[in-house]
């Protein structure tokens, strides 16, 4: 295949490098930066980096042995400062497509080894086990042996589940392990296998537990050891997370959006009375604000109603929680049901609020407070919020997963 010489002239909403081809056509270069010269290999429109001709004065040397192969990071090669500017800049970006222009304040950064929640696969060769993550576009897995944005105690436990994964493991299939890092120890949940059904299976599993830090382990749904509760905190509140639980992906990063998300709550002018926290999953951000504040947390996911109802009677000195299980797609909570509250949260999954925020936009509720790992289905809720009569006063994006294109981000939205 022929070799093109390419000039680098952007930094792409994938993380790759954009250039022009001799075509003039554009070309996306993993791994290139801008303002580098490089050589590459065209093939529909992706260009395959052979080499760096002319480097780029923000090009660094990446952290990880694993980086140019494993897909889990995208931008290990570039500079902090451009780094950070360039998550800001997709966020406007994502913004102005809707015609919403706010100042994206700076990015709250991540640092290393701050990811408590890792989710693995796994498969088996002749001769031994392999964990990691998938190339770039590809189902090809990479062994990592090292991964500087997870956990310390998740990477140093990395032998010892390919040892405990490999009963569970044919030729055939790739499992899935989501380890989560708790104050009591690991919580692993190892899925997409057969259960271990046989006595003599369980048996094996417990014995190569050993080698572990374990808090519990789960395989296809069944909770074969626990060791320990799997503590998990909110803003110094206690809580038990389910197996498998979604959380925020580190405890850093979750504990600064907490701290941001109070102060916002506390400079409004909502009186401390009542707060909405809608999909409040296990009470990430209900049970900080029940400090101050009498909370209805919505939520459909039944285990995690349960581990908020737990966290509730951990904690003392709260406000009343109230629980509500509905699924908010299908049967938002009304503009008549949004009464009488002085501030709402909704941290929807990545496919956004759209009924709920239909909803919101009716309401009077005078402090909305919208968190999102997505800044397109943001943008397009947000839109309809502003058109219902909020305004978007405040943005703040968080670098929840280091090196890679996705960013966290919280929203202050006031009634005008």
């Amino acid at each position: 295949m022929a070799e093109n010489i390419l000039q680098i002239q952007s930094l792409g909403a994938g993380g790759d490098g954009v250039a022009t081809s001799p075509e003039g056509v554009p070309v996306f270069v993993p791994l290139a930066l801008p303002g580098e010269r490089v050589a590459v290999e065209i093939t529909d429109g992706r260009g395959k980096l052979l080499r760096v001709i002319e480097p780029s004065s923000d090009r660094i040397k990446p952290v990880c042995a694993h980086f140019a192969q494993c897909g889990g990071c995208a931008l290990q090669h570039l500079r902090a400062p451009l780094y950070e500017d360039w998550k800001r800049q997709q966020l406007a970006q994502t913004l102005a497509a809707r015609g919403l222009k706010t100042q994206v304040s700076p990015l709250v950064a991540g640092t290393i080894g701050m990811r408590r929640r890792a989710v693995l696969s796994a498969t088996r060769t002749k001769k031994s086990v392999m964990i990691g993550y998938f190339k770039r576009s590809s189902h090809e897995l990479v062994d990592i042996h090292q991964c500087p944005v997870l956990s310390p105690d998740i990477v140093e436990a990395l032998p010892a589940l390919r040892k405990l994964v490999r009963p569970l493991l044919s030729r055939k299939n790739v499992a899935r392990l989501s380890v989560l890092s708790t104050k009591g120890g690991l919580d692993v949940v190892i899925d997409k296998v057969e259960p271990a059904a046989e006595a003599s299976m369980r048996i094996k599993l417990v014995e190569l537990s050993a080698g572990l830090s374990l808090a519990r382990l789960t395989v296809a749904g069944d909770m074969i050891i626990e060791k320990d509760r799997p503590y998990i905190s909110f803003d110094g509140l206690k809580a038990i997370s389910p197996p498998g639980g979604f959380l925020q992906a580190s405890q850093i990063i979750q504990d600064k959006m907490i701290a941001h998300i109070l102060e916002l709550v506390s400079a409004g002018k909502a009186p401390k009375g009542r707060a909405l926290d809608l999909y409040s999953g296990m009470g990430t951000f209900s049970l900080p604000l029940a400090r101050n504040f009498k909370v209805l947390a919505v939520e459909y996911d039944k285990a995690a109603l349960k581990a908020l109802q737990q966290a509730i009677g951990l904690s003392k000195r709260l406000k009343p929680v109230e629980i509500l299980e509905r699924d908010l797609a299908i049967m938002p909570l009304s503009a008549l049901e949004l009464r009488d509250y002085d501030v709402a949260l909704f941290d929807p999954p990545r496919s956004g609020a759209r009924a709920q925020v239909a909803e919101l936009a009716k309401s009077d509720i005078p402090q909305l407070i919208a968190i999102s790992c997505s800044p397109a289905s943001f943008a397009r809720d947000a839109r309809i919020l502003i058109d219902g009569g909020y305004q978007l006063k405040s943005l703040t994006p968080f670098d929840q997963f280091l090196f890679s294109t996705h960013v966290e981000l919280v929203g202050e939205f006031v009634k005008k």
